[in-house]
């Protein structure tokens, strides 16, 4: 690939996808909001062209000349995307014509590929690794927007003569990661001695650190398969409770959690894991950083 485009370019996925890019010398055009806070987020480089569109406005965007063509577009950005927002059918639909919107411009920018990233969320519960075979039967509505989203899209790369591949990933963690998520919060509640109230934290998860995920959505770009949908995520699920005793005896070993004090709901997951066999096979892509290692990176910049 010599150009890639996205959308979601300030995101912990966006960023760490454009991380791959420079390393491997790939022209980026990287789609940001115009009103957005995180701009500053994108590193410097001479391969980076960021171009001021948001997502609501894609569809009439006249592109300028020289971010016309690219190779592959991915679609990582999504509105509503808060926890509060997540649970809005209407907020949420509104992501599936935007990413129709998307898969046009892919059409106008000559890209010959396109990459949807979906989630976990698509899936609803289970028990078994997720696959590209696994029984989708999302219950929430940000789910039903993912899994909406991902299919038609896929209609319309059809029509437009476009290759679609469709990646889910489970769950990806990092520096970038947002602060109020779990692993950021925990850390500096553990640092400061706060209490913090959890479920019984017994419920099987699986984490992706950030570098790894933008590698393999880097080199699904390059090898993947037209028409396939890939589960990405470590391949291994362990107890959340491991990750955060890890944490825990990393920070402040005295430290107490509260679990046990939240209790689970119906919709609640309790088991989320990756089957990334058919990734590694047609990729060669396989995950380098454990959790216990990149960790640190993540400790480092909360504290």
């Amino acid at each position: 690939m010599k150009t890639i485009a996205l959308t979601g370019a300030t995101s912990m996925t966006g960023l760490a996808l454009i991380k791959q890019c420079i390393k491997r010398n790939t022209s980026v055009i990287a789609f940001v909001r115009p009103d957005s806070g995180n701009i500053y987020r994108l590193p410097e480089s001479s391969l980076i062209k960021p171009v001021e569109c948001s997502l609501e406005n894609i569809g009439n965007f006249n592109l300028p000349e020289s971010c016309s063509k690219a190779d592959v577009f991915y679609h990582i950005g999504w509105v509503n995307n808060s926890r509060e927002k997540r649970g809005s059918c209407r907020l949420q639909a509104e992501n599936i014509p935007y990413a129709i919107d998307t898969v046009q411009m892919a059409k106008k920018m000559q890209c010959s590929r396109y990459i949807f990233l979906g989630s976990q969320a698509e899936v609803g519960l289970t028990n078994k690794p997720i696959n590209p075979e696994t029984f989708i039967n999302p219950v929430s509505a940000d789910g039903i927007a993912n899994y909406a989203a991902g299919k038609i899209t896929g209609i319309e790369c059809n029509a437009q003569g476009l290759e679609h591949i469709w990646v889910r990933l489970v769950s990806e963690y990092g520096p970038h990661d947002h602060k109020d998520r779990l692993i950021k919060q925990f850390i500096k509640n553990c640092k400061n001695g706060i209490p913090i109230d959890l479920g019984d934290c017994t419920k099987i998860w699986d984490y992706l650190y950030e570098d790894d995920a933008g590698e393999a959505l880097y080199l699904i770009g390059l090898k993947g398969h037209n028409g396939k949908m890939y589960t990405l995520g470590s391949g291994t699920g362990r107890p959340q409770k491991e990750y955060l005793e890890i944490i825990k005896n990393k920070i402040n070993p005295e430290y107490r959690p509260n679990y046990g004090a939240k209790k689970s709901s119906e919709n609640d997951i309790l088991y989320l894991a990756a089957d990334i066999s058919e990734l590694s096979r047609d990729t060669g892509w396989q995950p380098k950083v454990s959790f216990e290692e990149g960790i640190d990176a993540v400790i480092k910049e909360v504290l």
